[in-house]
């Protein structure tokens, strides 16, 4: 995921987000963090005063894309429809080629009760949305998706199998492919007017 040789504060990020992956939340200590890193605490301390910042990191490292892939595909000039499957398609690949990361997103409801992180996820949460909402929005005025759901219904239910499927295939031990499952069940619910 990181360009060259990621630094001892990338290593410390990545390492949080596998404790993640592996043990939940309530698995990251900044001793387990030191020891998975093979350092001293007072090493990891130089580089993060508290768990705080570490998970303040870990969020900023799981959102990096977002912003390149939103405006990347609001420009195409594709229909709506396969706006939002390339937007959640962009999502499911970077779960796919590093699953650990999806454990992050899968913690939310944990993220939330963390006062230095409740903004972040929320925003997070909302921008994602959105996105999706917009698009949905849009693509129904501009008569490519149907009108049966409201644009909230429709995202909810996008967004929705998006966090199932993640779940299911974590669950699973990734045995099958996220991103097939999640564009494959986004595409018939996306129902084109007639």
């Amino acid at each position: 995921m990181l360009k060259g040789f990621p630094s001892r504060r990338d290593n410390i990020i990545l390492a949080a987000i596998d404790i993640i992956n592996e043990s939940g939340m309530q698995g990251l200590s900044t001793k387990g963090l030191a020891l998975k890193q093979g350092i001293s605490e007072s090493l990891l301390y130089k580089h993060f005063k508290s768990l705080d910042e570490v998970l303040i990191a870990v969020i900023e490292y799981f959102t990096q894309y977002d912003t390149m892939i939103c405006n990347t595909v609001q420009k195409r000039d594709i229909s709506y429809k396969e706006k939002i499957l390339e937007y959640i398609k962009s999502f499911v690949e970077l779960y796919e080629s590093y699953p650990a990361l999806a454990s992050v997103m899968l913690n939310y409801t944990t993220l939330i009760h963390y006062e230095h992180t409740k903004k972040m996820v929320i925003d997070i949460f909302k921008e994602r949305n959105n996105f999706v909402q917009k698009m949905v929005r849009e693509g129904q005025a501009a008569g490519e998706i149907r009108d049966i759901f409201t644009p909230l219904e429709l995202t909810d239910t996008i967004m929705g199998i998006v966090t199932n499927t993640t779940f299911r295939w974590k669950v699973s031990e990734y045995q099958f492919s996220l991103k097939e499952h999640v564009l494959t069940t986004i595409n018939k619910v996306i129902i084109p007017c007639l």
